[in-house]
Formats: C-alpha cells, sequence, structure tokens
C-alpha cells in the first residue's frame, strides 16, 4: 500500500471557463475570465524528472486545478492531460478539480491504463443551476459514471448558495438517481472580503438548518475551520509546496514566503521549508490540507472519507486504492521538530514579515 509523503497542489495558469457561475470565487476578481491560456511548454519527460519519487522524497498527490476549468485548453504547446499522465507513471496520485464537461480531454484521460486510473480521482464541481441553465446536467452525470465505469475515482461536490435553496429537494432526487448518493459540500467563500468570509445572506443558525440536510462531513469539517484563525506549527512548504506548473515557481501553500524555482536546475534539491505560522485570515482549503495531517494531529477527519460516497448499492465513489492513499497522515511519513526548532523557524517568518513591510513602505517613499 501506498503512503503519502507530500501534498503538491499545482496551478495553472488558465483563466477559461464554458461556466458563469455567480458565486465562483474567481469571478470575484478583477482578473477573472480574462481568457489567459497556460502555456505549458515542458516536455513530459521533463515533467517526469522534475516531479521524480526521488526527487519528491517519495509517493505524492498531486491537486491539479486552474484559474478557471482545468481540462480546457485551445491546443497550446502540451495538454494537460499529458502531464497527468506522467505522474501517474512515475507513480504518484493525481486529483484534478473540473466541472466535469469537457468530455473529449475526458475520453482521453480514461484511456489511461487502469492500473494508472486507480491512482486518478476527479473532483467533480456539480454546478447544478449552471449546468441546468445550459442543458449539461446529462453531460455531467453520464461523464461521471464514464469515470467510475473506467476503473478511476470521482467525488462529486456542490457548492451551497442562497441561489440553490429553491431547489434542494430537486438536487436531491437527480443525486440519487444519477450518482447513487448525495453530493458532499464545500463552502462558498467571498474573496472580496479581507477575512474570505461566507457568501451568504443566512445566519448560521439558517445556513445550518437549510444544508445540513446533505449529511456532509467534508462539509461539517469545513464548518468547524472556516473562519478560525490557525496558530499552531503548520508544515506547508516542508510536508506540501504550491507549484505553478507552467513557470515552476513553487512557494509552501497558497500563502509565505521562501518562493523558489523548481524548474531551473533539476540537479538541484528542492527546498522543503516549512511556513510555520499561517498569514491567512483562516485556512479555507483545510478539508485537505488539515486532514491530510500538515498540522499533525489536528483531526480525526480523514481526507479519503470525506471525499467518498456509498452508494444506495453498497459501492464507493473512490477506488480502494485511492481511498486508502487520501485516508494517510502526512505526519507518518515525515519527521516533526522539536519545539526549538518550532520556534526558531516561527521567530525567522516573524521578521521575514517585518522586513517585508518595512520594505514595502521604503519603495512607497522613493517612488
Amino acid at each position: 500500500m501506498d503512503n503519502i509523503k507530500r501534498l503538491i497542489n499545482c496551478h495553472i495558469p488558465t483563466s477559461i471557463c464554458n461556466l458563469r457561475c455567480h458565486y465562483c470565487y474567481l469571478g470575484q476578481r478583477k482578473s477573472s475570465f480574462e481568457g489567459k491560456q497556460a502555456l505549458l511548454k515542458k516536455s513530459p519527460e521533463f515533467i517526469s524528472a522534475a516531479f521524480s519519487k526521488e526527487r519528491m522524497g517519495g509517493t505524492c498527490q498531486f491537486h491539479m486545478t486552474a484559474a478557471g476549468e482545468t481540462l480546457m485548453q485551445k491546443g497550446i504547446y502540451i495538454y494537460i492531460y499529458i502531464y497527468i499522465y506522467e505522474l501517474l507513471k512515475i507513480g504518484h496520485y493525481v486529483s484534478i478539480v473540473t466541472n466535469l464537461t469537457i468530455t473529449p480531454v475526458i475520453q482521453k484521460i480514461l484511456q489511461f491504463d487502469k492500473e494508472l486510473l486507480r491512482r486518478l480521482i476527479f473532483k467533480c464541481s456539480f454546478h447544478y443551476l449552471e449546468f441546468k441553465k445550459k442543458n449539461l446536467l446529462d453531460v455531467f452525470s453520464a461523464n461521471a459514471r464514464a469515470v467510475w465505469d473506467a476503473g478511476a475515482s470521482a467525488t462529486i461536490e456542490l457548492l451551497p448558495n442562497d441561489e440553490l435553496i429553491p431547489y434542494i429537494d430537486e438536487v436531491i432526487t437527480f443525486s440519487f438517481d444519477r450518482f447513487g448518493a448525495l453530493p458532499h459540500l464545500t463552502i462558498a467563500r467571498n474573496d472580496a472580503t479581507a477575512g474570505r468570509d461566507y457568501l451568504t445572506n443566512l445566519t448560521m443558525e439558517e445556513y445550518e438548518r437549510v444544508w445540513s440536510v446533505f449529511d456532509s462531513d467534508m462539509w461539517r469539517f469545513k464548518r468547524t475551520i472556516f473562519g478560525v484563525k490557525r496558530n499552531e506549527f503548520c508544515y506547508a512548504g516542508a510536508w506540501s509546496l504550491y507549484v505553478n506548473l507552467e513557470t515552476g515557481n513553487a512557494v509552501p501553500c497558497y500563502c509565505g514566503t521562501g518562493r523558489q524555482n523548481i524548474y531551473d536546475d533539476l540537479s538541484k534539491p528542492i527546498r522543503f521549508d516549512p511556513i510555520g505560522l499561517c498569514p491567512l485570515p483562516h485556512c479555507y482549503n483545510g478539508h485537505a490540507l488539515l486532514t491530510q495531517g500538515l498540522i499533525p494531529r489536528f483531526t480525526d477527519y480523514l481526507y479519503g472519507n470525506i471525499r467518498d460516497r456509498t452508494r444506495l448499492d453498497g459501492s464507493h465513489w473512490l477506488q480502494p486504492e485511492m481511498l486508502n492513499f487520501l485516508n494517510g497522515k502526512l505526519e507518518n511519513q515525515n519527521s516533526e521538530y522539536c519545539v526549538l526548532k518550532q520556534k526558531i523557524i516561527i521567530s525567522r517568518r516573524i521578521a521575514e514579515k517585518v522586513f517585508a513591510s518595512i520594505k514595502k513602505r521604503a519603495l512607497k517613499i522613493i517612488r
């Protein structure tokens, strides 16, 4: 059985999408929907070398997501599914965030060898109202079934939003009919606010009452951490990376200092330095980062379990290999630091933040 060594979040700088969901956190940014295409110019052989198990320290989970639809490309340079194939071929596990409507690309991926598909999961964003408006509900559900039939894993994820509330009964009926189970829930966030707040007009009591009908452990866990500042020592950067798949630029997480380029010289080792204290208002993607152990022993929730569902017929959304791998904890395959070393790293991060602030003010004065 494979064990997870590191979590590698891969950013694909593509900002094209075939949907316009009103709640999209990307759509809240000025740079969204600008039609930018990722220029993936590195050869498959280069990607295999850059992310080899030897260089990464072991078997990793690669999480693929774009600033738009991950599988939507215009044929410039190399398609993302070729990179996905290379990562699977060298033994890693891969997850793809997608709206699951780009059928030709999905069909190409599902032609991979079955041994590779067992280590692949599609994180399927179930945009019910947008799919209904664009007549894509049948496309989405047919592609989900095709993923399962091919031997890969798929998890159905619904974003709870106020406009969807009148359709909840309809969504429940559709989900049991097409997926054999209810979708899991995430949380809509407002990236236009400093605290990345909830994107809802409901009170928290109403929010809880309305959406608890989906009985989603993923939603329940996210509710416990959403809006709560994390002050524990975090190993993001040591046990994880956030990598721009086009350029090779990498930082510890969605935030933090310590930028490096892991493509520049493949003979050099990658720096795996922990961020220590998170500067963000809260860990808004903690359903993955924290359940997999970037803060050791933080929770008993397991990432595979909060992604899986048992269908009415007793079968599962996730393949056994994928479920076992996602349920692994990073703390079991990595060494923790002593308290003194943790304090030194935290002090260094605070000093870096102060220096960056002084430098920023000085540049403003000069200008």
